[in-house]
């Protein structure tokens, strides 16, 4: 199996701790192929820095000539840019690649879903190195080379002094942060990956996502034992390996931010004392992964950019958490149908219908129901399942925004809500829902998607880290994928077409069940 290659541009370190050689560690340790352009030579080791000595424009360009002959890449991370020289060459190059690409009509605007399949050229991620940890100057390059920069990146990742040097403003609250990182993404139509673990007004360390008005917060507890060098360096060149290994940005960032903290907490040492990474894989376990809010999550549930002690919403759990083969339904007979064939969970999804067809449907599915073991979900119409007294309700990530959550938590209806990667369970768990449904899992018709099908694999990561809620799988299953979904420990299956268009519905169900050994 290949693995997808990301171009390196930036400084060697001779002490190892950083630059391309930490980019190039990180890269392998999480399956991605590096190759590297070398800008300068930082002669340092952990704590002094000596000398910097930069390559001449020339040299860097016959680097990138040659790396381009023989293979393009998925994603380029840039770091340190020595001089201006070094920045309008590369400004060059980037340019000529947008344009060879799309015939000069310009590259692809980023946004939190987008990945390296939806693009037409690599995607560029540019770390704005000022200096190094050890005390050097790394760059100078002056206003109007940064503004070229920022015009032919997609994605920057500066720290907190970064972020000011880049956008004229002074970092020194939450707000300040948001309007110096927002008017930078609506200049120049790029993402800011903000890495905040210096920002002091933050109880934790929180990394921010801003595309445009979107907004995600990545929040983990603070690690005060040691100082580890490269850290952005690893985060950086993380993100473009995560992208290039066809994760979207949102799931790039939130991968990309675990796997710093299990490095973290994988390195040992005492103290204060200086530490260099070790190759730790893909995180997989929750205790890396950050807690993550959209904007405005914290009018929906507990704040977690901060210590405040509000108390967290909760949903009453499922009767059984072994659920089997999950039908999703257009109408109150199917409901009928299905129960009566022995299904424990089943959601009746009426999108299109008029309220006071909605309002008979649910009330006869919920009497259909009545005194079974059958578990009701009402998709998305969280109204009418609480006036009418439905068990639960189902909930896309779009609906959260324009649904009470507290009123459906005090009304004791279960909650399932659908997540579609890292980046969205990792919010809804917060809520603590009912269960979290995964997907799409495979390609589907039933609806379009904005994200890509998920995977098997990812599917088993996704069932770890929901840890004791119930899990669904959905998207595409069928039959002859069935048993690999059941593997991963998934709680549930949903399915729609799979039983709907078949000619004997309670066959297929019972089919199903046998093949996934729900039976």
């Amino acid at each position: 199996m290949s693995h997808p290659l990301v171009w390196c541009v930036g400084g060697l370190d001779s002490s190892g701790g950083a630059g391309l050689t930490r980019d190039a560690i990180t890269l392998a340790d999480i399956g991605v192929k590096a190759a590297m352009i070398t800008t300068q030579v930082a002669i340092q080791s952990n704590t002094h820095s000596h000398s910097q000595h930069a390559l001449n424009a020339s040299a860097i360009n016959s680097q990138w000539q040659t790396l381009a002959y023989e293979q393009s890449p998925c994603a380029i991370k840039i770091g340190a840019i020595a001089d201006d020289i070094q920045g309008l060459l590369l400004c060059a190059r980037m340019s000529l690649l947008h344009d060879s690409a799309n015939n000069g009509e310009g590259d692809l605007p980023v946004s939190p879903y987008d990945t390296v399949t939806h693009r037409n050229t690599p995607l560029i991620i540019w770390d704005p190195v000022l200096r190094t940890s050890s005390g050097g100057q790394l760059s100078d390059i002056h206003e109007d080379t940064i503004a070229a920069l920022l015009t032919n990146v997609h994605v920057i990742t500066p720290n907190i002094d970064e972020l000011g040097v880049l956008s004229g403003k002074s970092i020194h609250s939450h707000a300040s942060l948001l309007q110096a990182a927002t008017s930078l993404s609506n200049t120049y139509r790029i993402a800011v990956l903000v890495k905040g673990g210096h920002a002091t007004w933050h109880d934790n360390a929180v990394d921010i996502l801003v595309c445009g008005t979107q907004q995600r917060m990545f929040t983990q507890h603070r690690n005060g034992h040691n100082t580890l060098r490269g850290t952005g360096c690893m985060q950086a060149s993380a993100l473009a390996g995560f992208m290039a290994k066809g994760y979207n940005l949102e799931d790039a960032a939130t991968l990309a931010n675990a796997y710093i903290k299990k490095v973290r907490t994988t390195v040992t040492t005492s103290q204060n004392e200086i530490a260099h990474a070790v190759p730790v894989g893909m995180p997989c376990k929750a205790e890396h992964f950050p807690s993550v809010t959209f904007e405005n999550d914290s009018v929906l549930f507990r704040d977690i950019t901060t210590t405040n002690t509000k108390a967290p919403l909760a949903f009453p759990a499922l009767k059984h958490s072994q659920l089997g083969i999950y039908p999703v339904v257009d109408s109150a007979k199917w409901v009928a149908r299905l129960t009566k064939a022995g299904v424990k969970i089943i959601q009746l999804r009426l999108k299109g219908t008029p309220l006071t067809a909605r309002k008979a449907e649910i009330k006869q599915a919920i009497n259909h129901v009545a005194g079974t073991h059958t578990q009701l979900f009402i998709n998305d119409d969280w109204q009418q399942a609480i006036a009418l007294g439905a068990y639960g309700v189902h909930l896309g990530q779009e609906d959260l925004a324009t649904s009470d959550l507290n009123a459906i938590a005090s009304a004791g209806l279960r909650l399932g809500i659908s997540t579609h990667g890292f980046c969205e369970l990792q919010r809804i768990k917060a809520l603590n829902p009912s269960y979290i449904a995964l997907g799409h899992i495979f390609p589907t018709q039933t609806k379009v998607m904005p994200s890509l099908p998920q995977g098997v694999d990812n599917l088993r990561r996704y069932v770890q880290l929901c840890g004791d809620t119930p899990s669904v799988a959905i998207g595409g299953i069928d039959v002859s994928r069935a048993k690999p979904v059941s593997e991963t420990g998934v709680s549930a299956i949903a399915v729609v077409s799979a039983i709907t268009q078949s000619s004997a519905p309670e066959a297929a169900l019972h089919r199903l069940a046998q093949e996934a050994c729900y039976a």
